[in-house]
């Protein structure tokens, strides 16, 4: 009995071990974006995003891509959305701006992010873009040259239209 129990204490250590290892290969860190609130028109915008990445290593930007929840991807003539992603300077404002107003862009591949960073998304936007829970953003990155993806819900992304739910209008009223 002290031998079966012994066979079985060390089998039980190797699987551990073994389980162990295997954890390693996954990365540790989630990415988390900044949300946006506006009255979107068919037109194009140039938001800049916080985003960042509570991993404890930097990571290089190999590319971001917006998904549906099934992996397709999101595209003008489906879903009314045509974007470009960019790297921003750090110090740039946080929020939406025109074609004129958004300053330098870098390409966002090979972008590093160590913790805090900024990134430009532009979007241009169709008549119809209808609200969906679906969506998400597919991160394709790198840390000491191992590539890994993430994909990231994003309220901003999930809540963007530009079709009134009705036609009515609340009006805004203050009260003295």
């Amino acid at each position: 009995m002290k031998k079966f129990l012994l066979y079985f204490s060390v089998l039980f250590c190797l699987v551990s071990v073994v389980g162990c290892n295997e954890q390693d290969k996954a990365v540790n860190g989630e990415f988390l974006l900044g949300n946006f609130g506006a009255d979107w028109k068919k037109e194009t915008y140039y938001l800049v995003v916080p985003i960042n990445w509570s991993g404890k290593s930097h990571v290089t930007i190999e590319s971001i891509k917006l998904i549906k929840k099934d992996e397709k991807p999101i595209t003008y003539e489906e879903d009314g959305i045509k974007y470009e992603f960019f790297g921003a300077d750090p110090l740039k404002k946080l929020g939406i701006y025109g074609e004129s107003d958004v300053g330098e862009l870098k390409n966002i591949k090979d972008l590093e992010i160590d913790g805090d960073g900024k990134i430009v998304l532009k979007l241009v936007l169709g008549e119809e873009v209808k609200e969906d829970s679906e969506r998400r953003i597919k991160i394709s990155f790198s840390i000491n040259g191992k590539e890994y993806e993430k994909i990231v819900e994003w309220k901003t992304l999930e809540q963007l239209t530009t079709v009134a739910e009705n036609n009515s209008v609340i009006p805004y009223t203050t009260v003295k």
